[in-house]
């Protein structure tokens, strides 16, 4: 009898476990990507009634709340001042629409300049980023051919070129002599201009070639740079004025229909474009009239926008969509009223926009009802034309939001830490809807009772820096870097906190890297690296010995991370795995303890291997999984005979997945695509949390303020992350912006369904867009075609580029959904 069939017989229970885990499939509510529905274990229908999943520890009630707070959201709304978009350079918003680039930015924003406040550009080129749509859609304002006067004579051959719909506005001055640009956009030549060393307004119309719908980025190119003039402040507070060369300042950038921009620039005098005054806890947020404010999201189902607000003049709420911008179909209207100075509410209805990209766009109009209305003033010379004052902008969504009433006291935590597994793997073969898969009984006994994160995304896409960035909370680009990932002494992990409230702490590892020297040690009392030997002395049945034998020896409570590296090249399962499945090697397959080197080749480009010896390694894969199962099994056995497993809290975590040539690439660490960073996470926790699904991207920062939520710990404030409990409990969370990195600057930004990819170079190739929901083997890159979605997403990753390693979730939440404390910490 093989070791793969005792293990059956020891627990019978184990395909019960699996029959559980389906009927939880069943019981929740459906994922985004569709599953196959799985048969049940006696290869009957499982379309039968499941029963009700088991409640978590807390009360429902209902409520309608805020999903989503606008003003808070102030510095990502683009303005549209005087019917054109308004760039600001002069203001910090306006780095917003400063191009993403792994490498940092060029521009300094919001410099005084005598009596002037503008950008300054460092080197020779920068570029925005700059949406049109809504109203200012290229296809509602096309290029209009030349139609001769009656009696006009037209020459021949070169008949005058057509009115351009849109332009563009330039208001910059040179900080080099003899200094001349080259304006481009979307990387096609405008113009070459001189620019001169006093402030001027330079204006060019846009061919309806060149302007597309959505993301347009204008890049200024110049010629010469020279150092910053004599008393002018260093931009850089680590730079010495006379180490910094600049070419330009750049007040303003205006596009527009072409109309607007021969109107000249907007009354300046008339404020800022909107006025931000505290009042306590709260903020009233003024923004004049002849403004807009657009911004870019995904509301939730049945969504309405509340507001509060006084003022003179009149309101106008309008709404679109990428299918508008691209048809030429104006924005629809979903509110027009006019304002009053005693105050009013409003209740938009959004439920027609549930889960779709939506532009929304909160415009103020002038006491005369036109956007580009003449400026009334008072006697005193004070504008007198309107405006606005909010004191509520909310996005609102009713649901049944849960009390927690979970009983917070230490409970012993068990983390099994697995290095390139993939939830699509794991997860899927356990539940049965993975064709050709083995089965893992110990995983569908753990997920039966586990809360899973189906969108649970890495930090790093390699070993080291994902555990760095899960023990400490901190984000890869937080830590030194000493070959590889090091975790800085000034840094607090998980388990120094979890030591200092009591646990006896200690860790068991497979992989020889989680050490002192890295860092990631610090805080155990106890760890262990087993050696690698011809037996397999470091498989996962090893590492959980070893955990069963400190956690045999050690009080309670006790903290024990085991880290698991058999998903990983090579893939070299025990035999019986292969021989009890009939898996043999085709022809020209490596050996299964050579599949490392294979991966290699494969990633140099020096095989291409045909698809049976795809199939085979992968096959490998999955007996390595198989490891991992019985591994778990050992744990959920031993906790059970010491009566233990459902007083603990019990992780299995992902660290990174691993390429089979989705995208021509093989093993880890190379590149930001879903089966790299993809991961699984369940937490069993049957006291603290129910069994179910959420479907809500995460990342691996906020596992380690969850736990300790959880077990009533301390947070550490030197942590970036944030619990992810009161995630658990919402049905419908507001968005969040999860991201991953690699060691060369890349990241991958995902907000929702939405997947930004950011590499280095500063260039449109560096930047990739995928829509995960259309589109999950991410073969399709959208970023030429722009959308809303994309401006979302960007958008969210521009304000927490500049500020890692820096970026405090508690207080600033995330790009997606920024807490009000950002906003006013960074003056805006």
């Amino acid at each position: 009898m093989s070791v793969w069939t005792s293990v059956w017989l020891r627990r019978p229970f184990a395909l019960l476990g699996l029959i559980c885990a389906l009927c939880m499939v069943l019981a929740v509510p459906a994922c985004k990507r569709e599953r196959p529905t799985p048969a049940s274990a006696d290869g009957s229908d499982s379309s039968a009634p499941a029963p009700a999943p088991r409640l978590a520890p807390v009360s429902k009630v209902e409520s309608a709340d805020a999903w989503q707070d606008l003003i808070a959201q102030r510095p990502s709304a683009v303005v549209i001042r005087g019917g054109r978009v308004w760039i600001d350079l002069g203001h910090p918003s306006a780095h917003k629409h400063l191009q993403l680039a792994a490498a940092g930015s060029p521009w300094r924003l919001a410099q005084d300049l005598g009596d002037r406040r503008a950008a300054l550009l460092v080197g020779l080129s920068g570029a925005l980023d700059i949406p049109l749509d809504g109203a200012l859609s290229p296809a509602l304002n096309p290029d209009t051919p030349y139609t001769p006067k009656p009696g006009e004579v037209v020459p021949e051959g070169e008949p005058p070129p057509p009115t351009r719909g849109l332009a563009v506005a330039i208001t910059m001055r040179a900080m080099a002599p003899d200094q001349s640009v080259t304006v481009l956009w979307e990387e096609r030549p405008l113009a070459n201009l001189h620019v001169s060393q006093e402030w001027e307004r330079r204006t060019l119309s846009l061919p309806n070639d060149v302007v597309v719908t959505g993301e347009n980025r204008l890049r200024l190119h110049f010629r010469n740079v020279a150092p910053l003039p004599e008393g002018q402040p260093s931009p850089d507070r680590d730079v010495a004025p006379a180490e910094v060369s600049v070419s330009a300042a750049i007040e303003s950038v205006e596009v527009g229909t072409l109309a607007a921009i021969k109107a000249g620039a907007p009354d300046l005098k008339v404020g800022n474009d909107y006025v931000i005054r505290s009042l306590g806890d709260d903020v009233e947020f003024e923004v004049p009239a002849d403004r807009s404010l657009v911004y870019y999201l995904v509301p939730p189902r049945r969504a309405r926008l509340r507001v509060e607000v006084a003022g003179r003049g009149s309101l106008e709420v309008l709404a679109s969509t990428d299918a508008d911008h691209r048809h030429g179909r104006p924005p629809v209207q979903l509110l027009s009223q006019p304002l009053r100075a005693t105050g009013r509410s409003a209740s938009v209805d959004l439920s027609g926009y549930g889960e779709t990209p939506t532009r929304l766009e909160i415009r103020v109009r002038s006491t005369r009802g036109q956007a580009d209305a003449a400026i009334e003033r008072d006697s005193q010379g004070r504008a007198s034309h309107g405006g606005a004052l909010f004191t509520e902008l909310d996005i609102v969504a009713r649901r049944a939001m849960p009390v927690d009433r979970r009983d917070r006291t230490p409970r012993d935590v068990y983390v099994l830490a697995l290095e390139g597994v993939r939830p699509d793997d794991l997860l899927d073969g356990a539940l049965g809807v993975l064709p050709k898969s083995p089965s893992y009984p110990a995983v569908a006994r753990f997920l039966a009772d586990a809360l899973v994160f189906e969108r649970a995304y890495t930090l790093g896409a390699a070993a080291v820096p994902a555990h760095a960035g899960l023990l400490t909370s901190v984000v890869p680009p937080g830590h030194l870097t000493v070959r590889g990932t090091f975790v800085a002494e000034g840094q607090s992990t998980l388990a120094e906190v979890l030591d200092r409230a009591g646990y006896f702490t200690s860790s068991v590892s497979a992989n020889a890297y989680f050490s002192n020297e890295r860092g990631l040690t610090q805080g155990f009392a106890d760890d262990q690296i087993l050696e690698r030997s011809n037996t397999r002395g470091n498989d996962g049945q090893k590492v959980v010995l070893g955990m069963l034998d400190e956690i045999n020896q050690r009080p309670s409570p006790r903290f024990v991370y085991g880290v698991l590296n058999d998903a990983q090249a090579p893939y070299d399962p025990p035999s019986e795995v292969l021989a009890e499945a009939g898996v043999f090697p085709p022809e020209g397959a490596p050996a299964q303890h050579r599949t490392h080197m294979w991966v290699g080749r494969v990633r140099t480009g020096k095989i291409e291997p045909d698809r049976a010896q795809l199939e085979y390694v992968r096959r490998l894969y999955r007996g390595e999984l198989q490891v991992i199962d019985l591994a778990l099994g050992l744990l959920l056995d031993g906790l059970a005979e010491r009566d233990e497993l459902d007083e603990a809290v019990i992780v299995l975590v992902g660290l990174h997945g691993e390429e089979f040539l989705e995208h021509g690439g093989a093993g880890h660490g190379s590149t930001l695509y879903e089966e790299s960073i993809h991961v699984p996470l369940a937490i069993r926790a049957p006291k603290l949390l129910a069994p179910g699904r959420v479907e809500a991207p995460i990342d691996l920062l906020d596992l380690s303020p969850t736990l300790t939520d959880l077990l009533g710990v301390e947070y550490d404030p030197r942590w970036q992350g944030e619990s992810l409990v009161p995630l658990i409990d919402d049905p419908q969370p507001p968005p969040r912006l999860v991201v991953s990195y690699l060691g060369d600057g890349s990241r991958a930004a995902i907000i929702g369904e939405h997947k930004f990819v950011l590499g280095p170079g500063r260039g449109r190739e560096s930047q990739h867009f995928y829509d995960l929901a259309a589109d999950p083997e991410e073969l399709s890159d959208r970023i030429a075609e722009g959308g809303v979605a994309l401006r979302m997403v960007r958008m969210a990753l521009a304000w927490q580029l500049p500020e890692q390693p820096q970026w405090n979730r508690p207080r600033w939440g995330t790009g997606a959904n920024l807490a009000p404390a950002f906003a006013l910490d960074h003056g805006l």
